[in-house]
């Protein structure tokens, strides 16, 4: 249930009461929303962190690859600044000034998630995870681009790449240290955001897809090993739905659409749990 398998039963079980408590509880304390919508994953991704750092557990940043023995801090400054760059580039900065605004949480978490990701690049080499970066691209691309191709949505291509590239900078950066430090278990996550005010009206099948986008993310980490793949699955899942925003689409085509998606993602949670369920939680995963 929480984002190390190897808790022991109890702290598992404490930390999952804590995370549902918090979903519910934050967002109705007075004066919550002057921190923004981030609040809850923020307090879900203190509360893992918290719990694994008092088990002396590691945090699943990168996988058991060998580390630099020296970090190379350039490559830790370079990722710093593209991820900087892409929050500004081509009229971003207004969507990030509006964030500043609206979430200080998110800000909060945004700043911390990209010096993770520095530290990351820094301390561990990324191209041994290369396969499976690009794994965790197909897997979360494939839905959308049914969802595209159903939709027909009319957009201005440009405003629509910019506007992805900033949501997929910011969710990379706010999902490594927020919703993906502390869940990896499907019940868990939906259970958690069905609890939160935000969710209140949503459909089921809102529901239902998110528990299993969050047993897709368990799986890719589970076989890679590295927090930063299912990172980069489930922002690269978001950011070009985000940046639709209210784009006109296809008439009535939003069933199909969705139920489509939610199928496809589905399959390749099957697929996903199988090639975990076969390696048996022991060792390092191969797409091979």
């Amino acid at each position: 249930m929480s984002s190390s398998p190897d808790l022991p039963r109890r702290a598992r079980l404490a930390l999952a009461a804590l995370l549902l408590l918090s979903a519910w509880g934050l967002p109705r304390l007075p004066g919550a929303a002057i921190l923004g919508g981030t609040l809850v994953p923020l307090a879900a991704g203190i509360l893992g962190l918290a719990f694994l750092i008092a088990g002396r557990r590691p945090l699943g940043l990168w996988s058991g690859t060998r580390l630099r023995p020296v970090p190379a801090v350039s490559r830790g400054v370079v990722v710093g600044c593209l991820l900087a760059t892409a929050l500004i580039v081509d009229g971003n900065v207004m969507r990030a000034a509006a964030l500043g605004g609206v979430d200080v949480a998110a800000v909060v978490a945004l700043v911390a998630g990209a010096a993770a990701w520095a530290a990351t690049a820094a301390r561990a080499p990324q191209r041994p995870l290369g396969r499976w970066y690009l794994a965790a691209a197909a897997v979360a691309l494939a839905p959308v681009l049914v969802l595209l191709g159903i939709l027909h949505p009319r957009l201005a291509l440009g405003p629509f790449f910019a506007a992805t590239v900033f949501f997929l900078a910011a969710d990379v950066c706010v999902l490594f240290v927020t919703e993906e430090l502390a869940f990896r278990r499907a019940l868990l996550f939906g259970g958690w955001h069905a609890l939160q005010p935000a969710y209140g009206a949503a459909p089921g099948w809102t529901l239902v897809g998110t528990a299993v986008g969050g047993f897709v993310m368990g799986c890719l980490y589970a076989l890679s090993g590295s927090l930063s793949v299912a990172v980069v699955y489930h922002a690269l899942h978001n950011a070009p739905l985000k940046a639709l925003g209210g784009a006109p689409v296809a008439t009535g085509q939003g069933g199909l659409a969705g139920a489509l998606a939610l199928a496809g993602t589905g399959a390749l949670a099957l697929g996903l749990g199988w090639m975990v369920w076969r390696r048996g939680g022991a060792g390092t995963a191969s797409l091979s």
